[in-house]
This record gives C-alpha cells, sequence and structure tokens, in this order.
C-alpha cells in the first residue's frame, strides 16, 4: 500500500492513515499527511483532535492549519499548551486581528516570554502602537522592549534610504539640467563665429543703377530718342556737309 500512495488515491491515502492512527504511528501519519493530500482532511482532524496523544492532536491542528482554518487550530494548540505551534499558525494566516488577539491571551495567562516571542514571530502582522500599548498597561515594557528597538531600526533605516534616493534624484536632476545649459551655450557661440551672409546680387528690373547705353549694353531702342528710318533709301553722310 504504502509503493502505491504516489498515486495520491483518496481511499489508498484514507486507508494508510486510518492504520497510523490505530498504530499511534504519529511520525508517518504526519509525513503521508504532508505528502499526499486527497483525502478526507477535516474528517481526520476532528478525529485526531479528541486522540489522547499529544502528537495526534499536534497533527489535528495541523491539518487545520493546512486547511486554512486557522482559529481551530490556533485553539486546539492553546488547549495543549503548544503555544509555539500557535505563534507560527498566526505568523502563518497572515491575519493582524489573530495574532493581536494571541498577545492579549499571553498577557491573560501570564506568559511574559511568550509574549515577547510572539513579537518577534508575528513581527510583520503586530502594529507597533498596540504591542507599546498593551505593554505599558500590563507592566511587559521590559518584553517589548527589543521589539520596539528592532522596530525604530527597521523604521530609521527605511527613512534613511526614501531621503538617500531623494538625494540621489536632486543631482540627477541637477546634472541634467546643467547638461542641457551648457548644451545651449555651446549652440549659441557656434552661432556667433559662423560669418556673416553675403547679399545676393540684384536681378535686372529689381531695382539698382541701369545698364550703360553703349559698349556692352543694350542699343536704343526707336523712339527714345532717335528719328525713325523711313522707307526710302539711306542719306549719305559724307564728309563735305548737307
Amino acid at each position: 500500500m504504502v509503493a502505491v500512495q504516489s498515486n495520491n488515491v483518496s481511499a489508498m491515502n484514507e486507508a494508510l492513515n486510518e492504520l497510523y492512527v490505530e498504530d499511534e504511528d504519529y511520525e508517518r501519519l504526519r509525513e503521508s499527511v504532508d505528502m499526499h493530500d486527497n483525502f478526507d482532511q477535516i474528517g481526520l482532524a476532528q478525529k485526531l483532535e479528541k486522540h489522547e496523544l499529544l502528537e495526534m492532536r499536534r497533527i489535528a491542528a495541523y491539518i487545520y492549519k493546512k486547511a486554512g482554518r486557522w482559529k481551530q487550530s490556533i485553539a486546539l494548540s492553546k488547549k495543549d499548551n503548544m503555544y509555539k505551534d500557535c505563534m507560527e499558525t498566526c505568523s502563518q494566516s497572515g491575519d493582524r486581528e489573530l495574532s493581536e488577539d494571541l498577545l492579549v491571551y499571553f498577557i491573560e495567562k501570564g506568559k511574559k516570554e511568550c509574549f515577547a516571542s510572539c513579537l518577534f514571530i508575528c513581527y510583520d502582522l503586530i502594529r507597533p502602537d498596540v504591542a507599546l500599548e498593551l505593554a505599558w498597561m500590563n507592566n511587559m515594557v521590559d518584553f517589548a522592549f527589543p521589539y520596539l528597538l528592532q522596530f525604530i531600526r527597521e523604521y530609521t533605516s527605511k527613512v534613511d534610504d526614501l531621503v538617500k534616493d531623494k538625494i540621489e534624484s536632486q543631482k540627477e536632476e541637477r546634472a541634467k539640467e546643467k547638461e542641457e545649459k551648457d548644451l545651449a551655450a555651446q549652440q549659441n557661440m557656434y552661432a556667433q563665429l559662423l560669418p556673416l551672409a553675403l547679399p545676393a546680387p540684384p536681378m535686372p528690373g529689381m531695382g539698382g543703377p541701369p545698364p550703360p547705353m553703349g559698349g556692352m549694353g543694350m542699343p536704343p531702342m526707336a523712339g527714345m530718342g532717335m528719328p525713325p528710318m523711313g522707307p526710302g533709301p539711306m542719306p549719305a553722310f559724307g564728309m563735305g556737309g548737307y
């Protein structure tokens, strides 16, 4: 049966678990519960919580914890004075209310050492103001002091990291602004060193002095101060007059 339990068949798991319970073999039962979860977990836990052996009742609390029944698991551990199991269950539950209620329980029972241990095991769940208030009201500040020192240290480190990140961010912004200003100043300097552009020559008819009448200029046109030429023969110009 053990060889085929790897198939995680419900009937096989329950048969083996029943044999382990009858033999009071809590070690193998714990291993079976850990490795093979296909069985009636709540039914087995309800059966084990009334068992004569403490280790069997611890397995019942463990099964409740695996099933997410945190309050039942903690209640069973409290009944057997398994305070470490209570703290670990609270820590795994992630439930702040359960953790702070456990602190109150330890105060009511006068378990000062358990109160101090719970502050560390459930460190992320317990609010520091609640811990300090409970300790102050019940004359247990000395037992809460290590927790408070740890919290102050952690809080101070977080603040220091935030301040450091802010300073580095400001430095990066200033360096970026300086780089942009230097680039703009360099561009202005290059613009001042460039030579001024020469004016383009004027186009004809677009202003400027008129071209000369002779030489390379255009010949005068009729009607511009020269007599018109008739249809007859051209007059001869000689050296003797008209």
